[in-house]
């Protein structure tokens, strides 16, 4: 089991393990801790809490679970359920198996996963390693009204930061005010859970020692208790909290007087339970291993007939489940026994027809020999494809395989390698090249040529140009001052001068003189590479040699000792990577019958060699005589040994003979000298051996610092290919930027073109159409002189009639029968400027006009006295001028059409006009922009570092024509020192300044203060003069004897003492009756309290019943009462915070404008910036 937990009430324990198995135990020892059944939970419970606020209320509880397969320990489900009150007393709902059927069960998903999680009052609290952060989640309204198990997303209402680092345990106080956090920094907070700051920090434990182990609260939430990770210790800290940070009274003496019960009742039980005792308890291995050691000589018919007892470890699962397999052993014996014998009947069925078959031939087995042969067929073809398939993909392989090397290593020139140092881990590599085309080589020596010609015209001339000397040593700046521009001066003669190159060829010319540049530059470094390369192979082979002498040093001496032996990597030698050696396979060698009958046939070869070599007699002879040798060349001192003479060995000292004493005495010098040669030799071996390895260690530093030199100069030499590569990314970017304008040119040209091919249509069509619309209003204003000169002549045309008879005819001359408008003739542009025939008929408007004017020609229509010559005479003119005025509207709607076309046609010759304008100044600005672009190119200047400087200019699109200026890195420094001076003049003055500013304000001050005391003074002077005397002031300031004054006061005083001591003594007898009249009513009220304290308990057990009863009747009433108590805490507690915003924010007014007032009185100097 990994986590428990008690509920408030004790009824309930809650305990989980590694499986996903959350058991539920009776918390009461009176019931034995019994477990009452266990819930499935969707993964690892990585915390475990319950809460339950008031006596009779279902438990709720909350568990934290995470992946099973997920090992770290953060999750981010919660899984909420309830247990009922009257649970324990039977009425929960168990399967077979155990499990638990609760009708409440909640599902919460939070978005970041927590660590710890702990349960609250309608809400969670959470540790979120990965932000760091206490979280406060609320849940929904009305989640504990739901009885079906349902799914939701919880988002934390508050969240605070947790700044101590690692992980945190949370625990929440009995009452649900107080949040506690412990980590393993052995640091104990506190917050409430309303707002969830922080109220109070304490260090219980060290952290070197693992922190906090657990935490745990008082009944009361008045003392916290830690315990240490590693110091063993325990603390005991009490809390002093706010009144508002307290649960009611009320409530805590329930739940005080609830638990007191449960004390008094469960602990006589506790204390008669045994002591446990510690045993070593029997892994699962074990239980496996036994039952499978046990399974294996059983039968697998027989098994189920023997029954082992349960083993003592047991758990209350498994012991579950072996009662469920009792009961069903019991239920289906008659079943099992009924297949058993069914199964034996096989069994000896199966056993006789497996006699039989043994004495029946192999082919009564082949039931279908076609079939058979058609399967191998099958197999066989099959073989056939799948060893097709594998040779097609060997195939593909080794194709590709020759592709690749063909592409990117035998197209190189220079093999891509690198030289490793001896002693250290850095490395050299070479420049990898491919070998130059034959166009490459053709365009360097056409653009040398050019250059040498370009040269020789020069010189012809008598013109003198830079790009004969080293172009501003473009080369020599970056690469090595000794070799490379000695090594590169040919290739710098033919370089163009960056300020002369003003076209493209010549930019062209110099990107492919570059390019050859820095392959000469690469060739050369890889010369000096491949000779050191050779210089490693010779060290790495002498480094060879001397340790085989020092192997034969060390054999002589007896040493034994790993030596030192350098060897080349795949990247040093790379053509190893295309050979695979035997030992890389990890497979199984496959083998044709071909290659092993070649690998039999060697061995039996090698086997006869070593046959025919055993009875070699001259070889044993010389191994026995003379060790393997022809001749020894010289004597092994270490190996001499001088052998005691006979005596010694046979005889005691005390017999030998003066003869054979000195012989000894001899043989002792002879040991000894041999010792002092043996010692000598030892040592010149020592030595010599020292001084071999001093010699590899000598040349291997001495390759190692040539190396570091071949480094700085590969520096050298890439500072001084990047630099031409960035020349040649400038030129190429010019390059291109040079054939863009000048296809753009082209394009300009090309459309100016055609536009002055469209203007030169234009002009023509329109002197044509200019001349049609003058002939056109010439004729339409002849038709308008002809129709007023027949309005002027109609009164002379009938001048012989009275004039009233004129007047009238002339209304009805201007009259006009009602009849459709003309509409505006929608005639054809292309058809308006053809010439138009006087004899085209009228248009339609006017012979409606003239069937209109038959009625008004009526004879009817005629005035009186009017005779009827006159009136067709009248017709005839009116009809005229009708005809006249037709005419006269047609021809100015075409007239308005005509000019309308031709101002359309003025507009686009106009617009064409402009647009060729415009197409020939972008022209012009094209031009003026690319002879600027080759006349101005990008010069790549290199700096000395840290003594050039220039402006901090933005290099963006607006300053990309910044003129810059390079100064002098002392010019820059002068200037900054000129300033530093003057800002510290300045400082030095402010100081003054303020210093003479502070005595002037304190002067102001003191002089303020002086004019305040003469106004007091002033003020007191009035008020002594209008000062008014008592009559008994006056009396003593007239009295002549003050002292016989004084003692006529001090008698009064006397008498006046005299008389309060009678009054005091009466009061004190009158106190006295009082006390004996209390005293007698105490013993009165003591005779009732001790008849009253005899009925104590029977009253007590009588208010218990009646409070049972009113928590049972009441509890609505009660929630309602808590629900506005706690409404109301909540709205002081949000006005408090109201005001505290409030107070907040005044301060930080004030603290401004504190800062205002410092900043006007005393400037800030930290903003002065220095050009």
């Amino acid at each position: 089991m990994s986590f428990y937990s008690f509920d408030q009430e004790g009824r309930y324990l809650l305990c989980s393990g590694l499986d996903s198995h959350l058991y539920v135990l009776d918390g009461r020892p009176s019931a034995k801790f019994s477990v009452l059944g266990y819930i499935e939970v969707p993964g690892r419970i990585l915390s475990l809490s319950t809460q339950c606020v008031n006596r009779g209320e279902d438990v709720k509880a909350l568990a934290l679970c995470g992946s099973q397969e997920d090992k770290k320990d953060e999750g981010s489900w919660l899984l909420m359920f309830f247990l009922p009150f009257k649970g324990i007393g039977g009425s929960f709902s168990v399967d077979r198996t155990g499990c638990l059927n609760i009708p409440k069960v909640f599902k919460f998903k939070v978005q970041v996963p927590l660590t710890s999680c702990i349960l609250g009052v309608g809400e969670a609290f959470g540790y979120c390693h990965r932000k760091k952060s206490l979280q406060r989640f609320q849940f929904p309204e009305d989640t504990f009204g739901l009885s079906s198990k349902k799914r939701a997303h919880l988002n934390p209402k508050n969240e605070v930061a947790f700044q101590l680092p690692g992980r945190a345990t949370l625990l929440l106080s009995p009452d649900c005010m107080l949040l506690a956090s412990v980590g393993r920094q052995g640091i104990l907070q506190l917050r409430p859970t309303s707002s969830m700051e922080l109220y109070c920090e304490l260090r219980c434990h060290s952290r070197r020692l693992g922190g906090i182990r657990s935490v745990s609260f008082s009944t009361d939430s008045h003392m916290v208790v830690t315990t240490g990770q590693d110091d063993g210790s325990v603390l005991c800290t009490n809390i002093s909290a706010e009144a508002e940070y307290m649960s009611p009274l009320q409530r805590r003496l329930i739940r005080a007087q609830s638990l007191k019960t449960s004390f008094i009742s469960e602990n006589p039980i506790l204390i008669k339970f045994p002591v446990w005792d510690q045993e070593t308890p029997v892994t699962d291995e074990q239980t496996e291993e036994t039952k499978f050691g046990r399974a294996a000589s059983i039968d697998v018919i027989e098994e189920d007939e023997h029954n082992f007892p349960p083993a003592s470890t047991s758990t209350w699962l498994e012991k579950r489940h072996e009662e469920i397999v009792k009961e069903d052993e019991i239920k289906y014996a008659d079943v099992k026994k009924r297949l058993r014998e069914e199964m034996e009947d096989l069994r000896k069925s199966v056993q006789k027809l497996m006699l039989e078959n043994k004495t029946l031939p192999i082919k009564m087995f082949n039931l279908d020999v076609e079939g058979q042969k058609r399967m191998d067929a099958r197999v066989e073809a099959e073989v056939q494809r799948v060893k097709a398939e594998i040779e097609q993909d060997i195939l593909e392989k080794q194709y590709q395989r020759d592709v690749l090397k063909r592409e990117c290593w035998d197209s190189f020139l220079i093999k891509p390698r690198s030289i490793n140092a001896f002693h250290s881990k850095s490395a050299v590599q070479n420049y990898p090249l491919k070998a130059r085309t034959e166009k490459e080589l053709e365009d360097i020596r056409r653009v040398q040529n050019m250059r040498m010609i370009e040269k020789a015209a020069a010189k012809l001339i008598g013109l003198k140009k830079n790009n004969s000397e080293p172009e501003e040593g473009h080369v020599a700046e970056s690469a090595d001052n000794e070799g490379l521009p000695a090594l590169l001066a040919h290739a710098n003669v033919y370089l163009y001068d960056q300020f002369s190159m003003q076209t493209v060829e010549q930019r062209i010319n110099q990107i492919i003189l570059l390019q050859d540049l820095i392959y000469d530059i690469k060739m050369a470094f890889n010369s000096d590479f491949e000779a050191l390369f050779k210089r490693k192979l010779k060290e790495i082979k002498f480094v060879v040699d001397v340790n085989k002498n020092i192997r034969d040093i060390m054999l002589e001496l007896d040493i034994q000792q790993t030596l030192w032996e350098p060897s080349l990597t795949d990247m040093e030698w790379p053509e190893r990577l295309f050979i695979v050696e035997d030992s890389e396979i990890e497979v199984e060698k496959y083998l044709t019958p071909e290659q092993k009958a070649e690998e039999e046939r060697l061995r039996l070869e090698k086997e006869a060699c070593l046959a025919a070599h055993k009875d070699d007699s001259r070889q044993r002879a010389l191994n026995d005589m003379m060790g393997g040798v022809l001749e020894v060349k010289k004597v092994d001192i270490l190996k001499v040994e001088i052998s005691p003479p006979e005596f010694s060995l046979t005889k005691p000292p005390i017999q030998w003979s003066e003869e054979e004493k000195k012989v000894y005495k001899e043989y002792e010098k002879n040991i000894k000298d041999l010792i002092e040669e043996k010692e000598k030799y030892k040592r010149g071996l020592e030595f010599e051996m020292k001084k071999l390895q001093e010699s590899i260690k000598e040349s291997t530093e001495k390759f190692d610092e040539s190396l570091t030199k071949l480094f700085e100069k590969k520096l050298k030499f890439t500072a001084a290919i990047y630099q031409e590569e960035l020349k040649i990314s400038y030129l190429a970017e010019s390059v291109h930027m040079v054939e863009a304008m000048n296809r753009q040119e082209s394009e300009l040209k090309l459309k100016l073109e055609q536009l002055l091919a469209q203007k030169v249509n234009i002009e023509k069509d329109l002197s044509g159409y200019k001349d049609t619309v003058e002939q056109f209003q010439f004729d339409y204003e002849n038709i308008l002189a002809e129709d007023k000169n027949l309005d002027k002549e109609f009164r002379k045309e009938f001048a012989d009639l009275p004039k009233f008879l004129t007047d009238q005819l002339y209304k009805q001359f201007k009259r006009r029968p009602r009849v459709q408008r003309l509409r505006a003739m929608s005639i054809d542009g292309s058809n308006l400027f053809k010439p138009i025939r006087l004899s085209t008929p009228a248009p339609d408007g006017l012979s409606q006009i003239l069937a209109a004017m038959e009625e008004l020609d009526a004879p009817d229509n005629m005035p009186k006295g009017l005779t009827l010559p006159f009136w067709e005479r009248f017709c005839v003119v009116r009809n005229t001028k009708i005809e006249y005025e037709q005419k006269i509207k047609v021809k100015g709607l075409e007239l308005a059409e005509m000019q309308a076309f031709l101002e359309r046609r003025i507009n686009e010759d106009n617009a064409a006009q402009e647009e060729i304008k415009q197409h020939f100044e972008e022209l012009r600005s094209l031009r003026n922009r690319r002879n600027k672009y080759l006349m101005d190119p990008v010069i790549q200047v290199v700096l000395p570092q840290g003594q050039v400087e220039t402006s901090t200019i933005d290099l963006k699109a607006e300053t990309a024509e910044t003129d810059f200026i390079l100064l002098h890195k002392k010019v820059v420094d002068d200037v900054k020192e000129k300033i530093r001076k003057v800002a510290e003049q300045k400082i030095t003055y402010m100081e003054a300044h303020g210093a003479v500013r502070k005595e002037i304000i304190q002067l102001e001050w003191e002089h303020r203060v002086l004019d305040k005391k003469i106004e007091d003074l002033h003020e007191k002077k009035k008020e002594i003069k209008m000062l008014r005397l008592s009559k008994e002031d006056m009396e003593v300031l007239s009295m002549k004897d003050p002292k016989a004054h004084e003692l006529e006061k001090i008698s009064k005083l006397e008498k006046s003492i005299a008389f309060m001591k009678q009054t005091h003594k009466r009061a004190i007898h009158r106190r006295m009756k009082k006390v004996k009249q209390i005293n007698k009513k105490i013993s009165m009220i003591a005779d009732k309290s001790a008849s009253i304290q005899k009925e104590l308990p029977e009253m007590q057990a009588s208010v218990a019943e009646l409070r049972h009863i009113y928590e049972a009747s009441a509890t609505e009433a009660n929630e309602a009462a808590e629900r506005e108590e706690r409404y109301q805490e909540i709205v002081q507690r949000r006005n408090l915070r109201d005001l505290a915003r409030a107070k907040s924010d005044e301060l930080d007014q004030l603290r401004k404008e504190v800062e205002r007032l410092e900043r006007r009185n005393f400037p800030s100097l930290d903003q002065l910036k220095y050009n």
